[in-house]
């Protein structure tokens, strides 16, 4: 981040390219494009400060980790390292942001509250995260009801164009009523003190079986087996890790959704408002991935595996392909939410109508058959996206080595700094686009090949390691061929004419549907359990 500020920087000093335009204009999307990175990293540090990437958002103890509530120091020296920690780098990088708008558009922003309100914003995700709760599922609701509460106190206080003085003690006493909440919290927890919400019936229910020696009699209840191990080892999976990106999803859409209600009188803004909301699971899946995808996240190595799955009598490509099922499972909960929220935030902010209107021309312009077809494509391709960022690093985690997987979040960390800028330059420059519409089929199909050469070699690998049978692997290229001809069917019937040559669509839908890297799993799983 310090890189891409300092490049920024460079760019609008020296006047290095389309970026040192943007001078005392209103924001657009070059804005959008600058900004995104700093907001993605916002993102990445509420889930980090917090360590929501290393505990289970849905159990009823605190996610604080508990190696350090062994360590010769008291718990406010717990609490107050991450929490100080935490709130100086998001007040630096909102901060850093507002001072970036200042300078590029000369816009009047404020100077010291919305880097407050960040702060206050972690703050109390880490004290509501830390505390442990009486039931499964408590943690997402209350701190999702509690940060919504306090957006809609801090929209409301925008509304009515309120000062900063005012601003400031509004938001000051957050942070020690958070830190001494959080502390209370992390307290509770050094403790092993966990209650229970439960009805007093189900609670005698519970311990029915179980006399005070805590040996089952025979009054227990009878448990209904699984069908298979398979069935088994998923329903491990989700409750282990399935509700990670529901949760995550579910902090940060209200948020988002709660700037509908600036946007009645600006469809554009509205319209950059709902595609944000709508990229946000994909967005999140990557940070769930780091959380999902590890072999066992209550090993001391986190990259490592423990004994207990090591040794589990399943075979490699079964222990994967439950991690998949448990991602598509996450998937599916994670836009149910996101699809039943979005509209109802629309009627709920006045901008149905807008929309109803908006969408009326488009399918006056296409026709109800295409208008459909594009409706499912984005929806069907949104969630298959989510559902591939999910899985897509399990070849790298799995394998037991952490320095590839810290390698490839920096990469991409980096990748999603620059191409935003980068492809909003693009769009703006004609000899650009040009020479990237020129250059495009090449490059499709060298990836094409480097996919195909790829996962011809994961196939052999394979079969001749027998993780899988031959039939297995014959029956997931066909799936896998179906899926791309299905995908080709509908690009091609909904992009018709010379301008996009049938290649192009063939080579976009061999290159959307994962193929190498889901294959590679199995191996790196087994590589990882015989280390």
């Amino acid at each position: 981040m310090g890189v891409y500020l300092v490049v920024l920087a460079a760019i609008k000093l020296f006047g290095l390219g389309p970026i040192a335009e943007i001078t005392l204009v209103p924001p657009d999307g070059r804005g959008a494009a600058l900004i995104g990175p700093l907001s993605t990293t916002y993102i990445y540090y509420l889930a980090v400060f917090s360590f929501g990437l290393s505990g289970d958002l849905g159990a009823q103890q605190s996610i604080y980790p508990t190696r350090f509530f062994t360590l010769p120091v008291r718990t406010e020296a717990l609490v107050l390292g991450p929490m100080l920690y935490g709130t100086a780098a998001v007040a630096l990088l909102v901060e850093t942001a507002m001072l970036l708008a200042r300078w590029p558009w000369g816009i009047d922003t404020p100077v010291i509250w919305p880097a407050l309100l960040a702060a206050v914003f972690l703050a109390w995700t880490q004290a509501l995260m830390w505390m442990p709760y009486g039931i499964r599922g408590a943690r997402v609701v209350v701190t999702v009801i509690w940060l919504v509460l306090l957006d809609v106190v801090v929209l409301l206080a925008m509304y009515f164009k309120v000062s900063e003085p005012v601003m400031l003690a509004i938001l000051a006493p957050q942070l020690p009523l958070a830190y001494w909440t959080a502390c209370y919290a992390v307290g509770r927890a050094r403790r092993g003190d966990v209650p229970d919400w439960r009805p007093a019936a189900a609670t005698s229910a519970a311990r029915m079986g179980a006399g005070t020696d805590g040996v089952a009699e025979s009054r227990a209840p009878q448990v209904a087996g699984f069908a298979s191990r398979a069935r088994a080892q998923l329903w491990f999976e989700w409750r282990r890790q399935g509700r990670t990106l529901p949760a995550l999803v579910a902090m940060v859409l209200p948020v988002e959704l709660a700037l509908f209600w600036i946007a009645r009188d600006a469809p554009l803004l509205l319209l950059e408002l709902v595609l944000f909301a709508l990229i946000t699971p994909p967005l999140l899946a990557g940070f769930a991935a780091t959380m999902v995808s590890k072999a066992s996240p209550d090993a001391r190595d986190s990259q490592a595996i423990s004994p207990f799955i090591a040794t589990k009598p399943l075979s490699s490509a079964v222990l994967v392909g439950a991690k998949l099922q448990m991602a598509a499972w996450s998937t599916a909960a994670t836009w149910a939410l996101v699809l039943a929220a979005i509209p109802l935030a629309l009627w709920w902010s006045g901008n149905w109508p807008m929309v109803a209107e908006k969408t009326n021309r488009f399918v006056f312009t296409v026709g109800v058959p295409r208008a459909v077809v594009f409706a499912v494509l984005v929806v069907v391709g949104l969630m298959a996206t989510t559902w591939k960022q999910l899985v897509q690093g399990l070849y790298l985690s799995l394998s037991g080595r952490a320095w590839i997987a810290t390698a490839t979040l920096l990469a991409a960390l980096a990748l999603i700094i620059v191409i935003g800028p980068l492809v909003q330059w693009v769009v703006e420059s004609d000899d650009a686009q040009a020479a990237v519409w020129n250059a495009l089929p090449v490059m499709l199909a060298l990836l094409v090949a480097g996919k195909t050469i790829a996962a011809s070699w994961v196939a052999a690998r394979l079969a001749r390691s027998g993780l899988v049978t031959d039939r297995t692997l014959v029956r997931g290229a066909v799936r896998w061929l179906v899926t791309v001809l299905v995908l080709y069917g509908a690009l091609a019937w909904m992009v018709t004419g010379p301008l996009v040559p049938q290649y192009f669509l063939v080579l976009l839908a061999i290159l959307a549907i994962p193929l190498a890297r889901l294959s590679a799993a199995p191996l790196a799983l087994a590589w990882n359990r015989h280390r």
